[in-house]
């Protein structure tokens, strides 16, 4: 048969929090991935501890009880207690008590609960399974440099030498010159038959240029014929006799499909609160029959007395329903109410405050 402790650690797998009755919870919290110093690195893990205020019953761990052996409640909850028993008087007699594979309880100087954490099993699902890794570090080497010898070189002195000017021989300096004045020659040849009437003293004008303007006029310029495009008549055909019976056919008339105007209509009504979210107390709860506003529901008195004093200093009148043998403690906001609908009215006034978190809890009495 599976042992209590068994339970304990399979659940924590699923569940941040898992509470044994009259005996204490134990919690799991998230750790990051951690480099060490001497360079591992652990995974993402769940680091258990565990919190002695924790006896109320949420009906988590019976109902998981219940479920893996197939048992009644009655029968599981009749073994928490007596293994919350047996755990107890082993710490009174012994000083300790060993959790399998969770950790260790022993006593303090004033008579508390401490508890050791063993750390072997990683609780956190998505990184259950990864060893510690430890990096290869890359190790960089420093290259001493080599000392090498001197090598001497002899110097070499440079020694500047004169240019030597030769002079360019008579028969080169001859030709440049003809053909420099060659070249000015008949270039003014060229421009002087084209402006002649520049200046009287123009030396040119013993040559005959007429001959190049005679020949430059005989020769026509013949411009490129444009055809103008003629308008053609576009007759148009005849209708026949065939194609005025095709289009004096009658044709059915279609009906026109009625308009439809859309009317857009806004809605202003925001519900705070659902009909769905309407529940009832069960028959052991010591409430007067009516409704009521919920503003939470908690697993222990503790954390329901703290949203209680806050709400009573932000001016609210506030009170507590506590089951009798099992259930949520649940904060109420403001006195019995006799119908759904002022319920409703009452938790919609309230909702902005609350971020539309209320919930209307109906009471059948006692």
């Amino acid at each position: 048969m599976t042992t209590i402790p068994e339970h304990v650690k399979n659940l924590l797998f699923e569940q941040d929090c898992v509470v044994i009755p009259d005996f204490g919870g134990f919690i799991g919290n998230f750790d990051s991935a951690t480099f060490l110093q001497d360079g591992q690195v652990l995974p993402p893990r769940k680091r258990l501890v565990f919190n002695e205020m924790l006896q109320f019953d949420d009906g988590l761990l019976s109902s998981y009880v219940a479920t893996a052996e197939h048992r009644s409640r009655e029968e599981v909850k009749t073994r928490l207690r007596a293994f919350v028993e047996h755990v107890r008087s082993e710490i009174r007699q012994k000083e300790h008590y060993r959790f399998d594979q969770l950790g260790m309880f022993t006593l303090n100087s004033e008579g508390k609960l401490v508890f050791a954490p063993e750390g072997k099993i990683n609780f956190h699902g998505d990184s259950f399974g990864m060893p510690e890794l430890t990096p290869a570090f890359v190790r960089q080497t420093r290259i001493a440099p080599v000392a090498r010898p001197a090598v001497l070189e002899p110097e070499i002195e440079e020694v500047e030498q004169e240019a030597v000017i030769r002079p360019l021989p008579t028969r080169r300096k001859w030709l440049s010159w003809t053909a420099a004045s060659l070249v000015v020659v008949v270039l003014g040849i060229w421009f002087t038959g084209r402006t002649t009437t520049l200046s009287s003293m123009n030396p040119f004008s013993v040559f005959d240029f007429s001959w190049a303007a005679k020949k430059k006029a005989a020769a026509p310029v013949v411009a490129p014929k444009v055809e103008k495009a003629r308008p053609k008549a576009i007759v148009a055909p005849k209708p026949t006799e065939s194609a005025t019976a095709k289009f004096e056919a009658p044709v059915a008339e279609v009906p026109k499909a009625p308009e439809i105007k859309e009317e857009i209509v806004e809605n202003h009504t925001k519900f705070l609160v659902v009909p769905s979210r309407v529940k009832f107390v069960e028959s052991d709860a010591a409430v007067e029959k009516g409704y009521y506003i919920v503003a939470g529901s908690f697993g222990g008195v503790k954390y329901a007395n703290r949203m209680k004093t806050q709400l009573e200093k932000d001016g609210y009148a506030v009170r507590l329903i506590k089951p009798r043998t099992k259930g949520l403690v649940k904060v109420i906001i403001g006195e019995k109410l006799t119908s759904a609908e002022a319920a409703q009215r009452a938790a919609q006034k309230l909702g902005t405050h609350f971020h539309n978190n209320l919930w209307i809890l109906k009471s059948v009495g006692e």
